[in-house]
């Protein structure tokens, strides 16, 4: 009779370790003026291996205008990774997607980097409570949120202002971004020390946000091709996904499905086995997206769905 029980209840644990689901708790993590900022927290416990999360901060894009940090996470969450999805401040609402002048603009990177990094000292104040590994602490964005991100992490290579709110020394340990870049008044790209490993996903014909560099009497973008001609003079990790001929889609079209695979192979060699590894990847399609496998495309045009971007934005940059 006892074994029959212990045998019960082992098939009853293994089937709710099945049924598990990503659980969702939601954060306060500042208040400035009339905004109240918040963070959810995803995290499958039944995924999680040994007794510290890898864990990945999330920015969503929208041009620093719209979005919402809402959004599935599972292809984080199935490999044990926890993800904390963070609100941020948005400078550009009044101009939506049309062209914003440049001292608005600087503002809006401004804020939002403020917050960014506000949310990632709030984590790191929490490692404990939430059992984040802090040496396994990435950052993902898409678009405005791959922008930014990867300006913080340009910040803290140079001690930067935003860099004295972490601790001495504290890196990534590593960085997805959509459609991300470096936007600033530099004429190249300096770093101080060596960055976390990289993972870009572009497209070569992305007008919004450029590939290789684009230079104006505004700003400066400095996309991953000009950034991993860097990175591999530096010797550090990168993987550089490039749609030839791909447009903005790149900003949403990898975590919609398309690109699980590589994210979580990313995250599993470049970050939690450390691997040391510089990888270039480039594809054409010869369908339209919307008829890719495993890719869910955007149809809507409300930017706040699921808290992915306008598909189609007008060009910014």
């Amino acid at each position: 009779m006892k074994r029959f029980i212990l045998i019960a209840s082992s098939l009853l644990l293994f089937a709710a370790a099945l049924n598990a689901q990503p659980v969702r708790e939601t954060y306060l993590y500042a208040v400035k003026g009339a905004d109240s900022l918040f963070v959810d927290r995803h995290v499958d416990m039944s995924r999680v291996k040994g007794d510290k999360i890898p864990t990945m901060i999330y920015m969503y894009g929208g041009g620093w205008a719209f979005g919402s940090r809402g959004g599935r996470f599972d292809y984080l969450t199935d490999i044990g990774v926890q993800v904390i999805s963070i609100d941020y401040r948005k400078g550009l609402t009044e101009y939506g997607y049309n062209p914003a002048p440049p001292e608005k603009m600087e503002a809006a990177i401004q804020m939002a980097l403020d917050d960014l990094t506000d949310a990632m000292a709030f984590v790191l104040k929490n490692a404990d409570a939430w059992k984040v590994d802090v040496d396994k602490v990435m950052l993902e964005g898409s678009s405005a949120g791959g922008i930014t991100t990867l300006m913080a992490i340009y910040d803290i290579c140079n001690d930067g202002p935003y860099s004295k709110k972490f601790p001495a020394g504290w890196m990534p340990a590593g960085y997805i971004g959509y459609a991300g870049a470096i936007l600033n008044y530099e004429k190249d790209l300096t770093w101080a020390k060596k960055p976390c490993p990289m993972m870009f996903f572009h497209g070569s014909g992305d007008s919004t946000v450029a590939f290789d560099v684009k230079r104006s009497d505004a700003q400066t973008v400095f996309g991953p091709k000009y950034i991993v001609d860097q990175l591999h003079e530096m010797k550090v990790p990168y993987w550089l996904y490039c749609e030839i001929d791909g447009d903005h889609v790149l900003s949403y079209k990898p975590y919609s499905g398309y690109n699980t695979h590589e994210i979580q192979t990313f995250v599993e060699k470049y970050v939690i086995q450390g691997l040391q590894l510089q990888m270039k990847t480039e594809e054409y399609n010869l369908v339209e997206s919307s008829h890719l496998p495993g890719f869910k495309p955007v149809h809507s045009t409300n930017p706040d769905a699921e808290g992915m971007p306008n598909p189609n934005p007008p060009a910014k940059w």
